[in-house]
């Protein structure tokens, strides 16, 4: 966890691997130690209203690409669908009376930020590099190294490249926001987009 200041208020970033059941440990942590005032998940605000419905989590369908990440993913231990860091995010919150908020682009804006940056070749490449995937190499030293290999990878084309930005600095927007109405603020945040929100962030 890294941490940096917002016109006096505390701003903390829990970098979390998805899908991991261990991350939930992590995010206890995190929460319990700081007593944070409002906690941010890297979801969109629609997630995060699916995260709420617990009865529906097994009827998620993993693409493609969800299913070998999952597959590496294994070798670190258990995982689940949602991601279980984001789900033990809302139930502490909602134990220890917490607003938990959404920092994400809505889905509405992530369309249209995908429209903006994926062109036809894009799709056409990233079709080719799915059929091709479980046969590429990944760093398996640790899953924190996984996730950021495969964030590499995956996202190697300048147009997702740019989407992923979109979304780190939109997250980053979020939090300045919520810096200026909370003192100590914590983002729980996917390992890959960590950096790139807490360096938008940081006084330069």
């Amino acid at each position: 966890m890294r941490s940096t200041e917002i016109d006096g208020a505390a701003v903390h970033v829990l970098g979390v691997v998805k899908g991991l059941v261990s991350e939930k440990a992590k995010v206890r942590d995190a929460i319990l130690s700081l007593d944070p005032d409002v906690v941010g998940l890297s979801i969109s605000s629609e997630e995060l209203e699916a995260l709420k419905v617990k009865e529906d989590y097994s009827k998620y369908e993993m693409s493609t690409l969800e299913e070998v990440y999952a597959v590496y993913l294994e070798s670190f231990g258990p995982i689940e669908l949602p991601t279980p860091a984001y789900v033990e995010a809302m139930d502490l919150c909602a134990e220890k009376h917490i607003e938990l908020v959404a920092l994400d682009l809505s889905d509405a804006e992530y369309t249209e930020a995908y429209c903006e940056n994926i062109g036809a070749m894009e799709i056409v490449r990233e079709s080719f590099f799915t059929r091709s995937i479980s046969r590429k190499r990944f760093n398996i030293s640790s899953p924190e190294q996984f996730a950021l290999d495969w964030d590499r990878k995956v996202n190697r084309a300048k147009g997702f490249r740019e989407l992923e930005e979109r979304r780190e600095a939109h997250m980053a927007d979020e939090l300045n926001v919520l810096a200026k109405a909370h003192k100590k603020v914590l983002a729980v945040i996917e390992i890959e987009r960590a950096d790139g929100v807490l360096a938008r962030i940081e006084p330069s």
